[in-house]
């Protein structure tokens, strides 16, 4: 067991490590393509990745979650039956995305002809990060998380530095593209070599069962899990058009950021719960310090986006994104549902609960589309951020219940405390904006101020235990030496620059 906790612990700060390196040059790369492209450009963009996106999920049967989760360990026989179902129907998939993409972009009349050809380019860089999940899956089920967050390093930045190139040099929309697949060639090439196998096809119907009986039910739940972030494509895009796409999907990058964090935790903490899913109390304990220790950059970033947003989205991103703004702070305020209905269904999933888990996200991405449609009709595309945290709101408690009786009660004894310093934290900072300086200082003071009654306000009233785990992170940061300490790092998918 503890060698088990020890593999999650390093695996994470080699993700949260490498998330640092790649946020910064993120944050850069993010700030340039939004000032050089237009926001229909990124609509454009995440329209053509949507339809891409859902033919994938249907082409794809949950292989990562049925090899991750399970006990025994695949056998390489395994491996190649998975591997040949995979591959069958990725293909399957890409020819249909060929054929059918010039019908798919006409649901979009206000999208340029375009966006048939930008389909059909997305569709081959699905077929070849299709050559990376055998490799991929073997690394997180043992987790090797070392060798994941170089690699994820190396294709994001590859990224990043094309598609800025090419945006500068006039590329528009396609730079977003390209850039996606060089990544996909990086990402499958490094995988194997990391985690090489014999690549075979192979077929038996009793061993392709087996793996489909877990693999097709978390599957299902993976896009039932994106029901919710489909309103804006398939409602806003007909209805509005790219631009307004494009302002939701660039708040939701930003407002959401955190979350980029939590993703990278929880790619340990699937395998780490799925390990010790036998011990209840144990998932129970460590699920609890996951969920406290994320709240508060959770609570941080929506302080600041409150307070300093406003002036930052002029100067830093130009006045033609200020339209965003409003969605931009529904979706931070998103952020503590987002992190319950992670976490505990991530949870859920690792102890093999996984039936319910998915009917709970269904119902969340129904209420979506039902709260959508009319606030759509009575307040515009922000009634689309506003919808999802409704519904989020209202289904998260249930996934935190399923974990046991009392669960809700030691959940909110256990975080209550990390809600304080929000409202703090916002008041002293909208005071600090009466000051009378330039946007520029505006931001920087009113966001400094944010952090610091942030940071008071949380050391003071947390738990002893909390502060101790706090100062010994602090020590090894202060005794770490850089040559050691460099680390891998990854994202800036398409939809969050």
């Amino acid at each position: 067991m503890n060698e088990i906790h020890g593999k999650a612990k390093r695996g994470i700060k080699m993700l949260m490590g490498r998330q640092v390196l790649l946020q910064v040059t993120g944050l850069f790369t993010g700030i340039i393509l939004a000032r050089k492209l237009s926001p229909a450009e990124f609509g454009l963009f995440a329209i053509a990745t949507f339809l891409v996106q859902l033919f994938a999920f249907f082409g794809d049967f949950g292989l990562a979650g049925s090899f991750i989760q399970r006990e025994s360990e695949p056998t390489d026989y395994e491996r190649s039956i998975a591997f040949t179902l995979q591959q069958i129907l990725t293909v399957i998939i890409v020819i249909l995305l060929w054929i059918t993409a010039p019908w798919l972009a006409s649901f979009y009349p206000k999208a340029p002809p375009e966006t048939a050809w930008l389909i059909r380019a997305l569709a081959i860089g699905l077929y070849l990060s299709s050559w990376r999940t055998m490799s991929a899956l073997q690394l997180e089920r043992h987790l090797r998380y070392t060798e994941l967050a170089i690699i994820e390093v190396v294709e994001n930045l590859t990224y990043q530095g094309l598609a800025v190139g090419l945006a500068l040099t006039g590329y528009g929309v396609w730079s977003f593209v390209w850039a996606t697949l060089a990544k996909s060639v990086l990402g499958a090439l490094g995988t194997y070599f990391a985690s090489p196998w014999k690549v075979n096809f192979a077929y038996e119907a009793k061993i392709a069962k087996a793996i489909l009986r877990y693999g097709v039910p978390f599957q299902i739940q993976a896009i039932l899990n994106q029901v919710s972030a489909w309103v804006t494509p398939v409602i806003v895009g007909p209805l509005i058009g790219p631009a307004a796409v494009g302002y939701l999907g660039w708040a939701s990058a930003q407002g959401r950021r955190p979350l980029i964090l939590v993703d990278n935790v929880m790619r340990v903490a699937y395998p780490h719960f799925a390990r010790i899913q036998s011990d209840r109390k144990e998932v129970i304990r460590i699920l609890l310090r996951y969920i406290t220790y994320l709240l508060l950059p959770m609570g941080l970033w929506f302080s600041l986006i409150v307070v300093a947003a406003p002036s930052a989205v002029t100067w830093i991103y130009t006045d033609k994104w200020n339209p965003a703004v409003a969605a931009l702070m529904l979706y931070a305020a998103a952020l503590v549902v987002d992190l319950f209905q992670w976490t505990t269904g991530v949870t859920l999933n690792a102890i093999g609960d996984v039936s319910f888990t998915t009917k709970i996200v269904l119902i969340r991405g129904i209420l979506s589309f039902a709260f959508a449609l009319p606030l759509l009709h009575f307040i515009g595309y922000n009634g689309v951020p506003l919808g999802y945290v409704a519904a989020s709101a209202l289904t998260a408690p249930f996934l935190v219940h399923r974990l046991g009786s009392g669960t809700i009660r030691r959940t909110i004894a256990s975080i209550a405390w990390t809600a304080v310093p929000v409202p703090v934290a916002i008041l002293l900072g909208r005071l600090s904006l009466l000051v009378p300086v330039n946007i520029v200082l505006k931001t920087f003071v009113s966001a400094a101020v944010v952090c610091g009654a942030y940071a008071m306000t949380a050391w003071m009233i947390a738990p002893s235990d909390v502060r101790e785990v706090i100062m010994q992170w602090l020590q090894r940061i202060l005794r770490s030496k850089p040559a050691v300490t460099l680390p891998p790092s990854a994202i800036s998918e398409p939809a969050q620059v």
